[in-house]
């Protein structure tokens, strides 16, 4: 076997590769740096264009140079997805603080898309700047780039606090990232007071940051819970919704112009959803939408009548649509060390300070290294005044000037090269007294410096410094402007005529077939209405806004929201298209939920016990485990007690070709939340059963809807739970024995 070959297993290798292929996501391309709230296609981005000097007082170049220039020095990935990073830190509808001012068509709110690279010419803003400032300062650490030949920086230095100013977000493997924009005045008050008070909390800092403030503006739910919860533990969510004016049209008529919309709604995705509500007649209220934006947002809404509430009619597509939305928060960022962390906004406050201590101190060591430097050169200068005629006579005479000047005036060979490159006309009287005048004033920033790096109140008072620059160049009283987001109480409507205004209800038919599939007609039936379908388990009548539960044989209950439901072909749709089912898991039973009520369940060896509807609800996918199986057996059958009338359980089930009937009292079943059950009837063989509550008489349906009275006289027939129970004869084979809620129908053979 060659050496170069490994012999290994194929799930080890698997692992290592993913692993990597993992690691490389989250640290290379999904999660942003905290420091400088950038990842890597961004930062190298920012960098290929200020080595092509596209400072914001430069021209224009076209993006294609710009693309061309990252891919092919520091990022070697796909044109286009470098090209869409560019875009979008181009687009003030994205990114609140633009790092990149862009001239040409760069897309717009409406989802239209940027042009081709060649079209579109770039140029760094002011925001980069900051983001840049004494890079050449040795500020910060570089790297080699992925082919070895140049050099590009691990982070930037980063005096704008990027991360929270402009936000982030990706996904990457096992893990992701959303951070909302926030106002840049807020987060610089909040840092500073950070500095200064070290022991502050995050309700502390919440005093300062209100927050999220999103480019696109809107009404942000002033939920200080909730904001707390968010900002607290780095996870939660914002709501946010649309901002509106009401405008009089006269004669009591009026029209309602939304002028701005959530963060990263698409506006012609959100006027085509408003359209579509409108011709499905899924609101009462609205009759007209149109878009008469042109540079800022306008959409017009109109009622179906003038007696309609603007605050219903707004309410109403507030539950309909994106008019509002949740952005939610996951402060999920790589730390200082590069590995993923969930940080609080502390956390964050305080990793951007750590961040900008070491530029300082880097800052500073950087100039007094080049302070050092120059004095020891200006003193050399200043020997070659004082001697000045010797020192020429040597450089025209010696010949080897540099070692005689070293020697003679004990000049350093830093000091001697200098002398040798000095001009003559450099040597009058003006430029000596410049000379000492400039040495003297290195010596008095040297002590300053020196100062500042051996003090952390005079350090702390440098990073306020370069914060309070920031709010000079960003703060509420630029260009950029005060706060977008405007902090407002949600109105809580829940009330039961609002709701009817929200969707409009309609009487829907549910048919569980072959306990596979939902079929969904509107309307209510009777059995005798519906075609003679064989495979037909239950049926139920409901409404568009009911709930019903599911019950599977593998004791799990699944909660489906009937509006979800959908209207599909005649053998209906597939169950797991709504759950999520186990091989050989099946839906045994179905029922509207209805609250606060008990129900019997029961498996197919007898045993059962009773739970609260309540208890059967769930928000999975993959269901609620409500019944612990016994070994070899399996749910199999439900009832809904009717807590008023009902006093007695009838249980028919039968051997081989008997059937048997055994009744006893309700009470005798005990009530759990979860539970493997009681032993309800004892059967030794097994075909099939069913389970009702009865009063008095024992009534069922036959297959046309007929009552019949079986047994008026069950007294000969009730017994102890768990017992055989007797014999009695039934002439219809397929029969309807369930007496449910809602005009529930459920078939037994």
């Amino acid at each position: 076997m060659s050496k170069n070959i490994i012999n290994d297993e194929l799930k080890n290798q698997f692992a290592k590769k993913y692993l990597a292929y993992a690691l490389s996501t989250i640290t290379q391309r999904a999660l942003p740096d905290v420091r400088d709230g950038l990842k890597p296609v961004h930062r190298r981005l920012i960098y290929a264009m200020y080595l092509l000097n596209l400072s914001p007082k430069s021209q224009f170049k076209k993006s294609a140079r710009v693309v061309g220039d990252v891919i092919g020095k520091f990022h070697p990935h796909g044109d286009q997805s470098v090209y869409d990073a560019l875009v979008r830190l181009a687009q003030d509808f994205v990114t609140k603080y633009p790092l990149i001012n862009g001239q040409g068509n760069f897309g717009n709110i409406d989802g239209d898309n940027a042009a081709a690279m060649r079209y579109t010419e770039t140029k760094l803003t002011a925001t980069s700047q900051f983001l840049l400032k004494n890079i050449e300062e040795e500020t910060v650490e570089f790297k080699k780039t992925y082919d070895g030949e140049l050099e590009e920086p691990e982070i930037l230095p980063s005096q704008f606090p990027n991360i929270l100013a402009n936000g982030s977000s990706g996904i990457a493997v096992g893990m992701a990232t959303s951070i909302p924009p926030h106002n840049v005045h807020e987060i610089c008050d909040a840092i500073i007071y950070l500095n200064n008070n070290p022991k502050a909390t995050v309700r502390n800092l919440l005093k300062f940051i209100q927050g999220p403030d999103f480019p696109t503006g809107g009404i942000l739910n002033d939920d200080k819970k909730e904001i707390y919860k968010a900002y607290n533990t780095g996870r939660g969510y914002f709501e946010i919704k649309s901002k509106y004016n009401i405008e009089d049209l006269g004669k009591g008529s009026y029209q309602i112009a939304i002028t701005e919309i959530p963060y990263s709604v698409n506006k012609s995705k959100l006027i085509e959803k408003i359209a579509e509500i409108i011709i499905n007649k899924k609101n009462k209220l609205l009759n007209h939408v149109s878009d008469e934006s042109d540079e800022k947002i306008r959409i017009v809404l109109r009622p179906k009548s003038r007696n309609i509430s603007p605050q219903d009619l707004m309410n109403s597509l507030f539950e309909q649509t994106e008019l509002k939305n949740k952005f939610f928060l996951n402060m999920n960022v790589l730390n200082s060390r590069k590995e993923p962390k969930v940080m609080n906004l502390k956390e964050v406050l305080n990793s951007l300070l750590n961040h900008r201590y070491v530029i300082l101190n880097r800052r500073i060591n950087y100039r007094l290294n080049k302070i050092k430097v120059r004095l020891e050169i200006l003193r050399g200068f200043l020997i070659v005044f004082n001697d000045l005629d010797k020192i020429i006579k040597i450089i025209r005479s010696s010949r080897d000037p540099k070692k005689e000047l070293v020697i003679k005036f004990r000049l350093s060979f830093l000091q001697v090269d200098a002398i040798l490159e000095m001009r003559l006309r450099n040597l009058k009287k003006i430029e000596e007294n410049g000379l000492r005048k400039e040495f003297k004033n290195l010596e008095s920033e040297k002590k300053r410096l020196n100062k500042i790096i051996k003090s952390n109140a005079l350090q702390r008072n440098e990073i306020n410094q370069e914060y309070k620059e920031i709010i000079n160049e960003f703060g509420n009283d630029t260009v950029y402007g005060k706060r977008k987001s405007i902090k407002k109480e949600f109105d809580n409507f829940t009330s039961n005529d609002l709701k009817s205004k929200l969707k409009v209800i309609e009487n829907i038919n549910i048919s569980l077939i072959s306990k596979q599939f939902l079929k969904v007609k509107k309307g209510h039936y009777k059995y005798s209405e519906l075609s003679d379908d064989k495979n037909i388990n239950l049926i139920m009548n409901c409404k568009s806004t009911d709930k019903i539960i599911l019950l599977s044989n593998f004791g799990k209950s699944y909660t489906l929201d009937c509006a979800t439901l959908k209207f599909g072909p005649i053998k209906g749709i597939s169950v797991s298209q709504y759950v999520k089912l186990v091989d050989k898991e099946e839906i045994i039973d179905a029922f509207v939920f209805v609250t606060n009520i008990k129900i019997i369940l029961s498996t197919k060896k007898g045993y059962g016990y009773i739970i609260k509807s309540d208890d059967l609800v769930g928000s999975k996918k993959s269901g609620k485990k409500i019944f612990l199986n016994h070994a070899n057996d399996e749910l199999y059958t439900s009832c809904a007690i009717n807590e008023k009338i009902d006093r007695f359980v009838s249980i028919f089930f039968s051997e081989g070709e008997k059937l048997k009937l055994l009744i006893f009292k309700l009470k005798e079943i005990p009530s759990f939340k979860k539970s493997s059950g009681v032993l309800l009837y004892k059967a030794k063989g097994f075909n099939t059963f069913c389970i009702n509550c009865i009063n008095k008489n024992l009534i069922y349906y036959d297959s046309n809807n007929k009552k019949i009275n079986i047994c008026k006289k069950i007294k000969s027939y009730v017994s102890k739970k768990g017992k055989q129970g007797k014999s009695i004869k039934i002439s219809n084979t397929r029969h309807l024995i369930f007496r449910g809620y809602q005009d529930n129908y459920k078939f037994y053979d």
